[in-house]
């Protein structure tokens, strides 16, 4: 059982501050770190946001002795990244509303009080871990044996660029004058049977690390896969059309903010082929690029 703080004393732990960044910093890759590095990290499990349900953030701010080691913290059970925010909340209130706090009682762990800090170092694995999570599912389709043998050239190619990709990265431009190179790559890389629209996104993330590998000035950026799905029956747009359509009018504000002339939109036409169109803002036009996949079936796009 955790016990009381006594008068005019500090409850400690024996850990530095650089002993708490180093543990941290070899556990969690820094968001430059590639892709694969985040998902073979070494991470404490994540008690799920639905049982953080039952435990108030508020009740677990205590003014008693830290129990709890540096390894304790680092070892989980972790909180879930929701239930972390909401503690940060509570205890910044509790500190402005002159209630002492001293410790963090664990939710899960009967007895185990851990200090502050604790909270600073739960949110960078946190995230860390949610990323991993979100990673790990987009790029399911790049494991072994899920692939017809004339795609395996086309996964191979995920794979190095993947292993090139930081995770943390969150702006995805396009860069090139030869926008129609751009859509071609995109277009032949998205249009194939092991295609299925939860992994769009992450497939423009993977042209997109092509060109940002190689430097230069960009001139574009991939919009996400949810902006296509307002944007039906574009093949019969005119330049009044792209210039007016409200659906656009913020990307385009977007863009023209950052000095981008053209957005690349992938778009599943008919739920069994994929195209991207580019938007070219100045001109007011589009093109496309395309790859025939009369293979394409609903389940799998």
């Amino acid at each position: 059982m955790a016990r009381p703080v006594a008068a005019g004393t500090t409850a400690t732990i024996p850990a530095t501050a650089a002993d708490i960044i180093a543990a941290v910093s070899a556990r969690v890759p820094p968001p430059s770190a590639p892709v694969p590095e985040l998902v073979m990290a070494r991470l404490p499990p994540v008690i799920p946001e639905h049982t953080m349900k039952k435990y108030t953030a508020d009740d677990h701010l205590v003014h008693l002795q830290v129990s709890g080691t540096l390894t304790d913290v680092l070892e989980g059970p972790m909180p879930h990244r929701t239930w972390v925010a909401r503690l940060q909340t509570d205890l910044e209130k509790a500190q402005t509303s002159g209630r002492t706090v001293t410790a963090i009682r664990h939710p899960t762990q009967v007895g185990l009080t851990l200090p502050l800090w604790a909270l600073s170092v739960w949110d960078s694995m946190a995230v860390a871990a949610q990323e991993r999570m979100a990673w790990v599912e987009a790029t399911e389709w790049l494991r072994p044996g899920n692939h017809r043998p004339d795609d395996h050239h086309l996964v191979e190619e995920a794979r190095r660029l993947i292993a090139r990709f930081p995770w943390g990265l969150k702006g995805w431009p396009l860069y090139g004058n030869d926008s129609e190179s751009q859509v071609g790559f995109l277009a032949k890389f998205i249009s194939t049977r092991w295609l299925a629209e939860r992994n769009i996104d992450i497939m423009g993330i993977c042209c997109n690390a092509v060109t940002v590998a190689n430097g230069g000035p960009m001139t574009a950026y991939m919009a996400p896969v949810h902006l296509g799905a307002q944007l039906q029956f574009i093949d019969g747009w005119d330049a009044e059309r792209i210039r007016t359509h409200r659906d656009l009018g913020s990307w385009k504000d977007e863009a023209k903010k950052y000095g981008y002339r053209y957005i690349h939109i992938p778009i599943n036409f008919g739920n069994n082929h994929w195209v991207v169109v580019v938007i070219d803002i100045e001109e007011q036009t589009y093109l496309w690029g395309m790859l025939l996949a009369p293979d394409c079936m609903d389940a799998l796009c």
